[in-house]
């Protein structure tokens, strides 16, 4: 049986990793919770989940720090470029949206999926699906500059489909962004870009809940710890993901949450 810290630890590992490798971070942490017993051996609550969900915000941030800067830079009329800064921070936040609006309008709904180790196998399998599908999406060739209102508005409807689990935020966006005409590059800057209002929106509903949680068990320094790892562990997965969707390798993932998907069903 694992101690609390290493459970935490591992928690943070599977968070990292899942979390931008395009194999659903939500539905390998339930599917962790379902397979050993979320009461007794893994940490759970809103405390935990909020330190791991802002592990894996700091390490996209780092990681694309250059272009929030610009971005930032660009919403305040500073830096170069100001028109087209300000026109992809709009379509950021139309393309969060709908994700807030599915977060906000069916928690109560979505919660029961993240019990049921069918409905976790099944959208498995859809990922797995999709990204064995990418090897036959051509190559776009549009920047970021070219995203169009109704592309951004699309890719924000497959991020908030990806709320369920075993669905890969990541792989989903990215593929669906190449299939609207964006270079491999684009379309993962874009998803990842994306990604920060998501977690960010992730972690702060679950701030009120952190005041009713009873986490005597847990240690400061240990949630600091299980942090530092989600978010070394998430920076390093980021650019792994980047190599292989730069060198069309994403259907590589598919076996794994193929396998991953049928190891669901059978639970």
């Amino acid at each position: 049986m694992l101690g609390p810290f290493a459970a935490l630890l591992l928690l943070a590992i599977i968070q990292g990793l899942t979390e931008y490798l395009p194999v659903s971070s939500s539905g390998h942490l339930a599917l962790t919770r379902l397979l050993t017993d979320n009461e007794h051996l893994l940490p759970s609550g809103a405390t935990v989940e909020v330190w791991l969900h802002l592990g894996t915000l700091f390490a996209v941030l780092l990681f694309y720090r250059e272009r929030v800067a610009r971005l930032a830079q660009g919403v305040f009329g500073r830096g170069f470029e100001i028109g087209d800064q300000r026109r992809l921070f709009c379509l950021l936040l139309l393309g969060s949206i709908p994700a807030g609006l599915v977060g906000i309008l069916f928690e109560d709904a979505l919660n029961p999926l993240f019990e049921s180790s069918t409905a976790i196998g099944i959208a498995l399998l859809l990922t797995g699906t999709t990204l064995w599908s990418s090897r036959l999406i051509r190559d776009g060739n549009r920047e970021l500059v070219h995203l169009t209102i109704g592309a951004a508005l699309l890719i924000g409807l497959v991020q908030a489909i990806a709320i369920a689990p075993g669905i890969s935020r990541s792989g989903m966006t990215i593929v669906t962004g190449v299939a609207l005409g964006l270079t491999i590059k684009a379309a993962a800057a874009f998803s990842f870009l994306l990604s920060i209002p998501a977690i960010l929106g992730a972690a702060l509903v679950k701030v009120p809940a952190i005041f009713e949680d009873n986490v005597h068990d847990l240690k400061t320094s240990w949630l600091l710890t299980s942090f530092m790892t989600a978010f070394v562990v998430g920076y390093l997965a980021l650019g792994a993901l980047l190599w292989l969707a730069r060198e069309r390798k994403l259907s590589w993932f598919a076996p794994y949450c193929w396998i991953a998907g049928g190891v669901a069903l059978t639970l």
